[in-house]
């Protein structure tokens, strides 16, 4: 009883801060900062499992915290806190803003944060395989 009303309650309370923030186009960290935050309050959900929802939800916002991608850009020791989460999610950002004016698509379309998590992932992921056909 008590403990179904208080996890939902947590995830109506979430929902609705999660939409708050992410309807922000831009990528701006503190919306970013504050969804993350809304989906940590529910049990079990830390920075990383936050980020897998997040990226899904909004890709254009938000890139999934992957190991191989914490790994790829964050140059400390791997976590899987909010500090490391914004670091990487920005470099995720810059990379996928870098790539759009490349190609002259804009922000508007194209490479997403999202995006670029995945294309790290995989490289990497095919890299520790020793794929390099595939590559």
């Amino acid at each position: 009883g008590d403990v179904t009303r208080a996890s939902m309650l947590a995830f109506n309370f979430a929902e609705s801060s999660i939409a708050d923030n992410t309807n922000n186009e831009d990528g701006d960290v503190n919306h970013v900062q504050e969804a993350i935050k809304a989906l940590c309050q529910l049990s079990g959900v830390g920075p990383a499992t936050a980020s897998a929802v997040l990226s899904a939800y909004c890709p254009q916002s938000f890139a999934f915290m992957d190991d191989e991608v914490i790994e790829c850009l964050y140059e400390a020791k791997r976590g899987y806190t909010l500090k490391i989460y914004l670091a990487v999610n920005g470099r995720c950002v810059d990379i996928a803003e870098g790539l759009n004016g490349a190609s002259g698509g804009g922000s508007s379309g194209g490479w997403t944060p999202a995006d670029v998590a995945k294309a790290l992932w995989t490289v990497a992921t095919m890299s520790a395989r020793n794929d390099e056909v595939g590559l």
